[in-house]
């Protein structure tokens, strides 16, 4: 459609231009009018083909937007299909990568807030000795296993992580 309307652009330029000057060469004054009508009509066809093309590039730009959003679902979906929503302490939920889809990937969690979004951030304990995983995205914070000191002024504790 943008060809037509450049091609219609350059045509109705071309025949102000001759409208214009037929106008100044012309003495009869009915012909001048006359002329003179039909430019203002080709001036106003002009203004809308410039309106025509400016709501073309914006629709041109609202469907490349929409086709970049398509791809990325897609594209999302396609990687959503590699995990699974799994409950790795009651009532606390992850996604975790599937065995058959690892690709070489390392198992791992991913947070189920940011994975809504779709968003894959994935759950990492902030030190080794740390008992919580932590998305650093979105602040989601979750301890796998509840910590028990012992009675006493032994402050340690041991942890076994349950996957």
């Amino acid at each position: 459609m943008l060809p037509e309307i450049a091609t219609a652009w350059t045509a109705t330029t071309a025949v102000v231009k001759g409208l214009t000057a037929a106008l100044k060469a012309i003495k009869d004054v009915e012909a001048k009018q006359a002329i003179s009508a039909i430019l203002d009509d080709v001036i106003d066809l002009q203004s809308k083909l410039f309106s025509a093309q400016a709501q073309y590039e914006a629709l041109a730009e609202a469907k490349r937007d929409v086709e970049e959003k398509l791809v990325a679902y897609k594209k999302w979906d396609s990687e959503a299909a590699r995990y699974d929503l799994k409950e790795i302490v009651s009532g606390i939920f992850v996604y975790v990568l599937k065995d058959d889809h690892a690709a070489g990937d390392p198992v791992h969690w991913l947070c189920p807030n940011c994975f809504q979004e779709g968003k894959k951030s994935i759950l990492q304990k902030p030190r080794v000795d740390y008992l919580n995983h932590h998305c650093h995205r979105c602040q989601f914070d979750i301890v796998t296993k509840p910590v028990s000191f012992p009675s006493g002024n032994d402050l340690t504790a041991t942890y076994e992580p349950e996957y």
